[in-house]
């Protein structure tokens, strides 16, 4: 049988074959391609990260670093292009705004980098002012270099993925919310809507259109309100979170230097007092820093704001054009009917003829119309492409010449071999920045002009060419009338009492040309306000930073005496509060925009349950007619009352939004008033902060004193019991112990000696301080005045170097209370030594002691617990370290033959507790019943800090303790103790004489009494606590 082969299998098969052929080897190609590609970017990432770490420049990744930034930041410029030229005249307005806050966080992005660069080159030149003067090798400064510049990458890539994650996580947050806020606006409308419709069943038909509209415009504008609402929260909570970002930047900033500073320091490449110079100049540079930032700041807003108002003085010019546009060809339509009826009202035509003429010149005009609407859209497509083109260009480059010159300016602290001067350098940075900022705004506002005449020009040009076929439709019209027997003479005298064209353009054009002569004024008014403001900015600016610095210095001439490091430490917190109170860009702007809509929207909900209220309380009126059976005329009388009602009410509802745009200007000051009020409150916040946190140091360093003066008391007190029971125990006149004493007494000599010479140094340095003080004085050049000129200009001189002697004797005046502190504060740190030289001493000899009496670690843990009953259980640990550098061993053999049992154990235990129970619990007589409570407190309070239930023998202890207290504070009518087997604790409880004469009679009584003590011993212990 023979098989037919079937061809076409065959071809579909060839085809399928070669197309996953071809597919096959177009993706080999393009591996091949992405593989190459990849390879020869690995190098060039890695040399541009290891040029970012070690300090270095590559010439030609930075000049392509510089042509991709500026193209990315020109092409953000096209935004203005798109509202000009493509936007609905309507949402002109709020798509500025949108592009205005997108400008500020722009803005803000790049005053970010700028400072990160200036502190870059701030390091550099500080770093290499260290090595031109000798003080740190050129590789300790690269080294260093290179750590910080690291560290700033790590910090930055960190900052990166938070900002990030957060921006993710709010960007969640915000998409649920508008979800549920536009579901829940779209069941309110369709609710709205469905009883509506209910009440237009029956309702006549002009009554339910104009209520529909009325309803629609309603909606809208509901919705435009949400969207507002929801884009100035998500605003504010995006701001909220970038400034937490920045703020965070500038603190790691100082912390990451002055951390390295002090790793430099321990690791030897730099020297104590070389690192602490090179600190304080640090915080002078960072000081400086702030205040070109601020100038910079301020002339930045300026010139954001100048720019925002001069578009939408463009985009006023746009919209009326547009409405130039609209009102011709509606006073044209207007005209033409009054033509024809003129004509039909004397008779000339028919009036068929004349509707006839009439529906087909409105569907001329309507074609005119809308080939005039055709062809402006072509033609602002295309001027669209060509201006985007143009501004890109020019854009860019303005912007690479501009980081090419902070680039020129930069290399300077990286390759000057001169020992620059850095508040030259960075009033170079803020002339540049300032500078340049101006120059792109003058440049972007040009263009925006440009492109907004061209637009015009375009306009224009299509507008008279409607108007000439608006004119030959006038004319084919005169010339069709005629041929129906119009006379020529009605015909011009209709023609020059209804001119369509002329008289319309002409009306509109006068009233634009006084709207745009108002809107010329405003941007004046405004150019001028914002001139005003930038000033104003600057000088508050001033005052805040030097209310800071006035506030600093005081609280560190407070201090009696103060360390460099300490010193240092106090303004690393400061520089954290000065890097704050700068006046942001966009959280203030972003606040007030949602305070701004929060306070509208309260007060629209405020009117609108009033508008309810008064609705509910209509209703609620009693009728004065009953109608017992309800016809079908009283339905639709209620039904019409009703929509009537609605009507209303939407009226109302939309008379509120226009009430709104009126009160903005008014609410806007208050929320700016408040938040004035706001920042003066912030800052008065970080003025606490930083004083809280200098007296913390303070706080620290009395409690360092205080706990070892503690200690040593301690050791002292443990000496004099060892002393006694060695005495006791006849091991006093051992040989060990005569050696023991007398190397103490050496050790105290030699501590002497070598405290006598270091007073004598103080001395020294006391005396330097005082030479010092006297000869440090201004400089002659400040008093120096030219001799051979008139009185007048002599005064004038003098006047002017008047704030001059003041800063410099002011200046001078601080120098020497700082060197007063820190002469203070050596003297505070010499007496520290010699305690603690004395406390080494007396550790050294009680350690001997507690040798020669054999204590175990665990019985002097138990006495160092009664000694220091406030210090922690590792502090106690180390001492016992010191003391008996053994490990904790149960009691020997050799310790009970020598008397030390867990009799003598208790003795010696039982000697301290009673010494401090009879310190602090001394009879005395009591006068008042506030003095009985108060010793009851002291007494529970001093048992409740004696005893450790955690000690493996102290409910022994505790317990025959109590038994030798209760007899010898039998006598006293002031206390009792007694022992609660059940919880361990122990209760003092103090009656007066004719109290314990009444409590002995019952038992009844005595329990009474107990609880009563137990309920006021546990409020006490609270109180304590």
């Amino acid at each position: 049988e023979k098989i037919s082969s079937n061809h076409g299998i065959h071809f579909v098969g060839f085809l399928v074959g070669f197309i996953v052929s071809f597919m096959l080897a177009c993706f080999g190609v393009l591996s091949i391609n992405w593989i190459s590609t990849t390879v020869r970017k690995i190098p060039r990432q890695q040399r541009r990260n290891r040029s970012e770490v070690n300090g270095e420049t590559n010439h030609e990744l930075a000049i392509c670093n510089i042509n991709e930034t500026s193209k990315e930041e020109a092409a953000f410029e096209d935004k203005i292009v798109d509202i000009m030229v493509l936007e609905d005249p309507q949402n002109m307005y709020q798509a500025l705004e949108n592009l205005d806050m997108s400008n500020l966080l722009r803005a803000a992005a790049s005053l970010e980098s700028y400072r990160v660069q200036v502190y870059k080159d701030v390091i550099a030149k500080l770093l290499r002012n260290l090595k031109i003067n000798g003080d740190v090798s050129a590789l300790a400064e690269k080294r260093l270099t290179s750590v910080l510049n690291g560290q700033l990458m790590g910090m930055e890539g960190k900052l990166k993925e938070e900002h990030v994650a957060r921006m993710a996580a709010l960007a969640a947050q915000c998409n649920l919310e508008t979800r549920e806020e536009m579901e829940a606006e779209h069941r309110r409308v369709t609710a709205e809507k469905a009883q509506a419709e209910h009440l237009f069943q029956h309702m006549d038909q002009q009554a339910v259109l104009e209520c529909s509209v009325l309803l629609d415009k309603l909606h809208k504008l509901d919705h435009s309100h949400l969207q507002r609402c929801l884009l100035v929260r998500h605003e504010e909570a995006s701001a909220k979170v970038q400034r937490q970002i920045v703020v965070c930047r500038r603190v790691e900033l100082h912390k990451i230097f002055f951390e390295e500073l002090e790793e430099a320091t321990r690791m030897g490449e730099l020297e104590k007092n070389v690192a602490n110079g090179l600190l304080h100049a640090y915080f002078v540079s960072q000081d400086q820093l702030e205040e070109v930032l601020d100038v910079f700041l301020a002339n930045q807003r300026n010139v954001l704001g100048e720019r925002h108002a001069q578009r939408q003085f463009l985009v006023h010019s746009l919209q009326s054009l547009k409405s130039l546009i609209c009102d011709v060809f509606t006073k044209t339509s207007g005209q033409m009917e009054g033509w024809f009826q003129e004509l039909k009202n004397e008779g000339y035509v028919t009036e068929e003829q004349v509707d006839l003429l009439l529906e087909k010149a409105k569907k001329e005009l309507l074609h005119v119309k809308q080939n005039l609407d055709e062809i402006l859209n072509r033609e602002k497509n295309a001027l669209h492409c060509s201006l985007i083109k143009k501004r890109r260009t020019l854009i860019s480059d303005k912007l690479k010449e501009h980081k090419q010159k902070q680039k020129d300016l930069s290399a300077t602290s990286k390759t000057s071999d001169a020992n620059l001067d850095l508040t030259h350098y960075l009033n170079c940075w803020q002339n540049l920045l300032t500078s340049q900022c101006l120059e792109l705004g003058e440049l972007i506002n040009n263009l925006d002009e440009e492109g907004a005449a061209d637009i015009r020009k375009v306009t224009m040009r299509l507008i008279q060419s409607a108007m000439s076929d608006i004119k030959a439709i006038q004319s084919n019209m005169a010339q069709t009338l005629t041929g129906l027997g119009a006379p020529r003479y009605a015909l011009q005298h209709a023609g020059l009492t209804h001119e369509l064209v002329s008289s319309a353009l002409t009306e509109v054009q006068e009233r634009l040309h006084i709207e745009g002569k108002m809107a010329v004024k405003t941007l004046q008014r405004t150019r001028d306000s914002l001139q005003e403001q930038l000033g104003l900015e600057v000088q508050e600016q001033q005052v805040l930073r030097h209310r800071g610095r006035t506030v600093f210095q005081n609280l560190c001439a407070a201090q009696l005496a103060l360390s460099d490091d300490e010193l240092l430490k106090m303004k690393l917190e400061f520089q954290n509060c000065l890097s704050r109170m700068d006046n942001c860009l966009v959280l203030p702007r972003a606040l007030a925009r949602s305070r701004l809509q929060a306070y509208l929207s309260e007060w629209r909900k405020a009117m609108l349950m009033k508008m309810e209220h008064s609705y509910i309380t209509q209703q609620d009126k009693p009728k004065k007619s009953k109608v017992k059976k309800h016809s079908f005329e009283v339905r639709q009388m209620q039904d019409l009352s009703e929509l009537l009602v609605l009507r209303k009410r939407t009226e109302e509802k939309i008379q509120l939004y226009e009430q709104e745009k009126e009160m903005e200007d008014t609410a806007m000051k208050k929320v700016l008033v408040e938040m004035r009020y706001e920042r003066e409150d912030l800052l008065k916040a970080q003025e606490d902060r930083l004083a809280v946190h200098i007296a913390s140091l303070q706080f620290q360093k009395a409690e360092r004193r205080a706990k070892t003066l503690e200690a040593y008391s301690a050791i002292l007190n443990l000496q004099t019991v060892l002393v006694e029971e060695l005495r006791i125990s006849g091991a006093m006149a051992s040989p060990e112990i005569a050696q023991a004493i007398q190397n103490h007494s050496h050790g105290l000599e030699d501590a002497e000696s070598v405290l006598h010479k270091e007073l004598a140094e103080w001395d020294a340095l006391i005396m330097e301080h005082s030479l010092t003080s006297e000869t440090v004085a201004p400089s002659a050049e400040i008093y120096k005045i030219e001799e051979d000129c008139r009185i007048a200009v002599s005064l004038q001189q003098s006047l002017n170097k008047c704030q001059q002697v003041i800063g410099a004797q002011r200046k001078r005046l601080s120098d020497d209370d700082t060197r007063c502190q820190i002469m203070e504060d050596l003297k505070e740190k010499l007496e520290f030594k010699r305690i603690h030289i004395h406390f080494d001493q007396d550790l050294e000899f009680a350690a001997n002691l507690i040798k020669q009496c054999q204590i175990s670690a665990n019985i002097l843990l138990e006495v160092l617990h009664l000694l220091l009953p406030t210090s922690s259980e590792s502090d106690l640990i180390s001492l016992v370290d010191a003391l008996c550098p053994k490990t904790s061993l149960p009691l020997t053999g050799n310790e009970k033959v020598n008397g030390w049992a867990e009799g003598s154990r208790k003795s010696l235990l039982s000697k301290l507790r009673e010494d401090i129970i009879y310190r602090h619990l001394a009879p005395a007589p009591l006068v008042t019943g506030e003095e009985r409570n108060l010793v009851k407190k002291h007494a529970v309070a001093v048992d409740k800090l004696f005893s450790f239930p955690h000690l493996e023998t102290s409910e022994i202890v505790s317990r025959s303790l109590v038994q030798e207290n209760a007899e010898n504070q039998c006598p006293s009518p002031a206390a009792e103790i007694l022992d609660l087997p059940d919880t361990g604790e122990k209760v003092f409880v103090f009656r007066s004489e004719t109290e314990q004469k009444d409590s002995s009679d019952t038992v009844c009584k005595m329990k009474k009494k107990k609880r009563n003590f137990l309920n006021f011993k546990k409020a006490a212990v609270a109180n304590l606590e």
